[in-house]
């Protein structure tokens, strides 16, 4: 998907409110959002907006020396993710279909995502879960998701955030106890970026039970094929059957490509609600051979 006028106005604001935490001299605050929309300026339409929005975030590192941006922030909402482990598996426990109820769960955890909202709270992650535990799944990209599971021997998830990740083991515990023989690789982020998700959080939360854990070699709070590892290549490209896309910038740079994607993430921007005609904060099940390319 490439990026939109309103993708540029977004991640000028988000630099703006991260110069506003790290950089406290007025002075390097303007020689830093100067470099950024010159950045911006100089980048070509056809790169997304998660691509667009890693490169403000190296300017805003070789800046301060901040590496990253929202440790604090990922530290403590997989711990309260963690605690809330156990009301979740017992919401799941109860259902009649664990898997698509595991599926609500992941979808809601998506929330948890400091890029694209500001004020996130346990609050509004536990109004998050009872809305999505009750919202409609998409019965025909859920056939499908069922369908290419029961095929495939290797599964890619792509994970997107801190805290997030305890909704995504949950999911991969479900897939798992449904299909023994899969193996999945659960893959994180190269390097910080924003409040995503790497390969210790991964560890940190218990993944490596369910999943064998890799990193995409990169920094870009997405996963954009042309920058990934040669690693993360092989994995995607020759190994995984089905890919599991968690997040919105998982979608951004994904969506559009043809691959055997089911995309699942929590619509947070006033942009994608209108390419899909949905509202805010809608959780979102999509199987990326179903969907319109005219829209992206």
């Amino acid at each position: 998907m490439y990026s939109h006028v309103d993708c540029i106005s977004c991640i000028i604001n988000k630099a703006n409110e991260l110069a506003d935490k790290y950089i406290t001299d007025k002075k390097e605050k303007y020689k830093f959002m100067n470099k950024v929309l010159r950045d911006i300026a100089d980048t070509e339409y056809e790169k997304t907006a998660p691509y667009i929005s890693a490169k403000t975030n190296r300017i805003l590192h070789s800046i301060t020396g901040v590496v990253d941006f929202y440790k604090e922030e990922k530290v403590l909402y997989n711990e309260k993710m963690l605690a809330m482990e156990n009301d979740m598996r017992e919401m799941i426990g109860k259902s009649n279909d664990r898997l698509v109820d595991a599926l609500r769960i992941a979808m809601a955890g998506n929330v948890i995502d400091f890029g694209a909202l500001k004020n996130i709270s346990m609050e509004l992650i536990e109004e998050i879960i009872r809305k999505t535990m009750d919202s409609e799944v998409n019965d025909d990209a859920y056939d499908k998701f069922i369908n290419e599971l029961s095929k495939a021997k290797t599964i890619l998830y792509l994970g997107d955030n801190t805290g997030e990740v305890v909704c995504d083991k949950i999911l991969m515990d479900e897939i798992t106890n449904k299909f023994p023989d899969v193996t999945i690789y659960f893959a994180t982020r190269g390097e910080p970026v924003l409040n995503d998700v790497n390969e210790e959080d991964a560890y940190l939360v218990g993944i490596d039970k369910y999943a064998k854990i890799i990193n995409n070699g990169t920094d870009i709070p997405g996963t954009d094929l042309d920058e990934v590892s040669d690693e993360f290549k092989d994995i995607f490209y020759n190994k995984a059957d089905v890919i599991i896309s968690k997040g919105q910038g998982n979608f951004e740079t994904l969506s559009g490509s043809g691959h055997n994607i089911f995309y699942l993430f929590l619509c947070k921007c006033d942009m994608i609600t209108r390419i899909l005609n949905i509202e805010k904060l809608s959780a979102m099940f999509l199987y990326e051979k179903d969907i319109d390319k005219t829209l992206l």
